[in-house]
């Protein structure tokens, strides 16, 4: 809406990404410190989330970038590829900023994020649209927490660091190549 359907150049969606991200860890906080029921752990578990979904976004937008490269068989020429280690460094921004407002908690008050907080409250209070919120919500938990124990099972089966236990079973001759009854997809078969 603020662009107008003018394509966006990298910078400037970095920034907004960045203004969102930031806004995000301000709104958490709120929540956290109004919650009377809320203590450390209940903040440490909305700081794992709030990780989670920003790691979630990077990768998805990642996956994009992979995807359209595959499709149209070429390099991204008229996007700018995006630069991970910028886009981890807004993560690891964002975290450090909730980090810092669960510590002074008395800075995440200000108008843009109370307004945020309000609006929530209010949609969630409302009866139809309130149930609608939650249930999207509860199902949006619980997809972040299987991505986390997926995550978690590639990192201890070590799939994450490039070992593949499929591959590791395979026979192979003695100058490690494959035996000869292995095909591939541009092989001719007679």
């Amino acid at each position: 809406m603020l662009r107008g359907g003018v394509p966006m150049s990298y910078p400037l969606s970095l920034a907004f990404k960045t203004v969102q991200y930031l806004l995000i860890a301000d709104v958490a906080i709120i929540f956290c410190t109004n919650n009377p029921n809320g203590n450390l752990s209940t903040s440490i578990t909305t700081g794992l989330i709030l990780l989670m979904y920003f790691i979630g976004k990077v990768q998805n937008m990642q996956f994009k970038a992979m995807m359209s490269i595959q499709i149209q068989g070429r390099a991204l020429t008229e996007g700018v590829k995006p630069k991970m280690a910028l886009e981890f460094g807004i993560v690891a921004l964002a975290m450090a900023v909730f980090g810092f407002l669960l510590w002074k908690p008395e800075f995440a008050e200000n108008a843009i994020s109370s307004w945020f907080y309000k609006n929530i409250i209010d949609i969630e209070d409302t009866p139809i649209f309130g149930f609608i919120f939650k249930v999207v919500g509860f199902f949006f938990t619980i997809g972040m927490l299987l991505r986390m124990f997926n995550a978690l099972s590639m990192i201890f089966s070590g799939r994450a660091f490039g070992r593949n236990r499929d591959n590791d079973d395979r026979p192979q001759n003695g100058n490690n190549n494959r035996q000869d009854n292995h095909f591939d997809d541009y092989e001719e078969v007679e």
